[in-house]
């Protein structure tokens, strides 16, 4: 029979170690996040000499395959029986391939054919986004397991974001490092792989074990075909417009990431050893503020304190689009009250997520946190693969050069457009389906009681 622990109690407090435990996975799970979604659009322009919107491509593709993969994952998770639970095997099972997909993404080819280059890091990243697949989805269907309380469920999601927030830290800070460490160039992203790839494996290891006395829930007697399950998920209006509005921001955070290194480069005129002390100020920030954010969310509800959030996110956006060279200083400051406000994006929708299980529920009478999590993954990797995607394009309309080296004027002004305009626009355009989002406290403790009959 299934564990039901800690114990029992399905809609009470979660004791610190479990949520210490949980949001230890998420910093191996956002060194794979931070670092292929800020590096490796460089890393195959630069290093690996592919043209910049066949690059972007390259990034593109391999995640139509997790429009697949993510949903079967979930289903999958949701099925499974086993003495650690339905989610937790795959923390344990997956640790190791996670590691090393992630090492051999960042081994260069040495192919002469651009082509073939292309097509061999297509297949690579196609392979390492499985693999994220397998330990992401389940991992994300915890929370809804762990707790049915609505406020304890943004207790647990700050730690999982605090965890997610170390991990961007930790990724942003060392990667460059242990890149110089290994001499630079294909010899020095190697050494970074093989170095994060291990730390990773380790880091799903310890979230495991960590969580092994946490609540779980045994598989419904009867589960849905995935197709079924999927267009259940659709029906779901609260989940379709949280969804909505979280893949448009994530179009706008992908796009953001994918171009910061290009920003730091080619605008701010700084070393690329820079984007260490711009990911610590980021996102020490943003850990820092995290608190700050779950009071909000706590006093003003969730719905309003997130789209304060977000509004502030693209107002420090705007503001870098006037940033000059030579003004250091103020850039970093610009960081610093941006990671404000990134704090807020890593909270509130994956503790709104939960709710949405519970509204269907209530309609249905089963519960299939894993399909969510999967229709929710697999629509968040794609917003964020568009973003490198949509970099590479603008690079390539603006002349970048690929492989380094000098860059025309008009390449300033296309990253300027692209990293901080766009974002910006498409945030405040994810306001548009979030205002149709009502799944209010009051709401979900309405819903609560229909299920308790």
């Amino acid at each position: 029979m299934e564990q039901i622990t800690h114990k029992q109690a399905g809609s009470g407090k979660v004791p610190f170690g479990i949520k210490l435990g949980y949001g230890v996975g998420d910093i191996g799970i956002n060194f794979f996040i931070v670092v292929t979604g800020v590096y490796l659009l460089y890393f195959l322009t630069d290093i690996v000499g592919i043209g910049s919107f066949l690059a972007g491509l390259v990034l593109l593709f391999p995640k139509l395959w997790d429009v697949i993969s993510d949903p079967i994952m979930g289903s999958i998770s949701d099925r499974t029986r086993s003495r650690w639970g339905r989610r937790r095997p795959y923390l344990l099972y997956g640790a190791v391939p996670f590691g090393f997909s992630f090492f051999l993404i960042f081994l260069a080819p040495g192919y002469g054919s651009a082509a073939a280059r292309a097509l061999h890091m297509g297949l690579v990243f196609a392979l390492g986004c499985t693999a994220f697949t397998v330990i992401s989805v389940p991992y994300a269907s915890m929370v809804a397991e762990m707790s049915g309380d609505y406020n304890e469920r943004i207790s647990i999601t700050s730690f999982r974001m605090i965890g997610a927030c170390m991990g961007v830290l930790l990724a942003g800070g060392l990667a460059m490092p242990l890149v110089e460490m290994g001499g630079g160039g294909a010899a020095g992203y190697r050494l970074m792989g093989l170095a994060l790839g291990a730390v990773m494996a380790l880091i799903c290891l310890v979230c495991f074990w960590g969580t092994r006395n946490a609540r779980t829930l045994p598989p419904g007697d009867s589960v849905p075909p995935v197709g079924e399950q999927i267009r259940i998920a659709l029906k779901n209006h609260p989940f379709m417009m949280l969804m909505a509005s979280y893949a448009l921001q994530s179009v706008g955070i992908g796009v953001l990431m994918a171009g910061l290194i290009y920003y730091v480069k080619h605008v701010m005129k700084l070393p690329e050893v820079a984007m260490s002390t711009v990911m610590t100020i980021l996102f020490v920030t943003a850990i820092v503020f995290m608190p700050f954010w779950a009071r909000a969310g706590a006093k003003l509800g969730k719905i309003k304190a997130y789209r304060t959030g977000l509004a502030w996110i693209a107002i420090m956006l705007v503001s870098l689009f006037f940033s000059q060279s030579g003004q250091a200083s103020l850039f970093y400051g610009q960081v610093f009250l941006l990671g404000i406000g990134f704090s807020s994006f890593q909270l509130f929708p994956f503790s709104m997520l939960p709710d949405t299980v519970e509204y269907d529920q209530m309609n249905c009478g089963l519960r299939r946190e894993g399909i969510f999590s999967g229709v929710w993954a697999s629509g968040q990797k794609m917003a964020y693969s568009a973003g490198p995607a949509i970099v590479g394009f603008a690079l390539s309309l603006s002349g970048y050069v690929s492989g380094g080296g000098l860059q025309p004027d008009t390449v300033g002004l296309g990253i300027r457009i692209v990293f901080c305009l766009l974002p910006a626009l498409v945030l405040l355009l994810s306001f548009v389906p979030f205002s149709r989002y009502d799944l209010t406290e009051e709401r979900f403790q309405e819903i609560k009681k229909i299920i308790a009959g």
